[in-house]
């Protein structure tokens, strides 16, 4: 193609020829445009193939490992209970459901499974058929590690993965409000005279926390705790129906079971096993310092999952957790049922247990309970 010289001479026939040659060098223009988009898109496919070889490459052996994706859930969260509906732990377990759902600290439904049954063994065999899976928790007191030293449950607790501890409650006694015990001292001289004369209702298993704060009451007076009447129940709610209807003497349990039937005079406290006087309607109960009996002992509650659980899936975890303790949802129930705050994160939590698993070794052994 040749252009007219922009020099040459005007005629007719070169304007002609100038007119021709710039409509053909405008649409010589527009179809190398054209080309080389078309020629763009070609290499698109190319570019990102060889984007994605790079990322490959990157991911194969020896290569320096990129940032791990954070773990969160994809389908909903399933939260155990090892005992029935209306003990404590699973009035602990509502109230974290609401308040994560309330809060939306997960971004996927929680729900509560009740798997009560042998000293939590049931929810313990169930919870060991899911290693891995981060969707699965589990929320306890002492009791598995009180089962475990005394040969009630057969599982390899240690391998399950801590999660957090939340809070500790007190034990108290209770008796039905027309009980002739009228308070601790009444009720230790009992004991003291006939240990087995005194039925104590309790939830769950022998060994655990609420047994062992009635053993220690025995023990300040010096009566035979071997000896005692213990009748276990499925959970404390129904520890609290056998009271009520006359079946046992006593009840060993923590606040969140018997505020309702406190404030509707159908129990009475006789003491509590705190190092303190509690707040709001157990303020005018004594504890059992106070009526001269030393007896100190309270219940943690902390949430555990399977076996073989990520750092990732921990560590998301531990987020969670640490942000439902700062809600206001959950100070306002800290101080409705009388809990401690007590909380642990996954490390701490672990080293914990251990401490417990030796401190509740040495009660036990007294009591004549650990299975060597």
């Amino acid at each position: 193609m040749q252009f007219e010289p922009y020099n040459s001479v005007a005629t007719p026939q070169s304007d002609l020829r100038r007119k021709h040659n710039a409509q053909f060098a405008w649409r010589f223009v527009l179809e190398m445009t054209y080309l080389n988009r078309v020629q763009h898109l070609l290499r698109r496919p190319r570019n990102a193939w060889a984007a994605a070889l790079a990322v490959c490459v990157a991911c194969g052996p020896g290569a320096a490992p990129a940032a791990a994706a954070e773990w969160k859930p994809d389908k909903g969260i399933e939260l155990i209970v090892g005992t029935g509906p209306g003990s404590g732990v699973d009035n602990t377990a509502r109230t974290l459901q609401a308040i994560m759902h309330a809060n939306k600290l997960i971004e996927t439904p929680l729900t509560i499974t009740n798997k009560p049954g042998g000293s939590y063994g049931v929810a313990l065999n169930y919870l060991g058929q899911f290693p891995g899976d981060g969707h699965r928790l589990f929320i306890q007191t002492s009791t598995p590690l009180s089962a475990l030293l005394t040969g009630q449950i057969k599982v390899n607790y240690f391998e399950f993965t801590p999660i957090a501890n939340l809070i500790t409650e007190p034990i108290a006694l209770m008796v039905r409000a027309e009980s002739p015990i009228a308070t601790a001292k009444d009720l230790a001289q009992r004991i003291k005279a006939d240990p087995s004369s005194v039925s104590i209702a309790l939830a769950a298993a022998r060994g655990n926390a609420y047994h062992i704060a009635a053993a220690l009451l025995a023990r300040s007076v010096g009566a035979d705790i071997k000896k005692l009447k213990i009748v276990v129940f499925g959970s404390s709610g129904d520890a609290m129906t056998a009271l009520l209807g006359g079946h046992v003497d006593v009840a060993s349990a923590t606040p969140g079971s018997f505020l309702p039937m406190l404030e509707a005079h159908k129990i009475r406290i006789v003491g509590i096993a705190a190092s303190k006087r509690l707040s709001g309607p157990l303020a005018a109960v004594p504890t059992l310092k106070e009526q001269g009996l030393d007896v100190v002992f309270d219940v943690p509650r902390s949430i555990m999952g399977p076996k073989a659980l990520s750092a990732e899936q921990i560590r998301y975890w531990d987020g969670v957790f640490q942000r439902l303790i700062k809600t206001e949802g959950w100070r306002q129930a800290v101080e409705k049922n009388q809990w401690d705050e007590d909380y642990m994160n996954s490390a701490e939590l672990g080293r914990n247990l251990k401490k417990q698993y030796e401190i509740l070794k040495d009660v036990l052994n007294e009591l004549g309970m650990v299975k060597q």
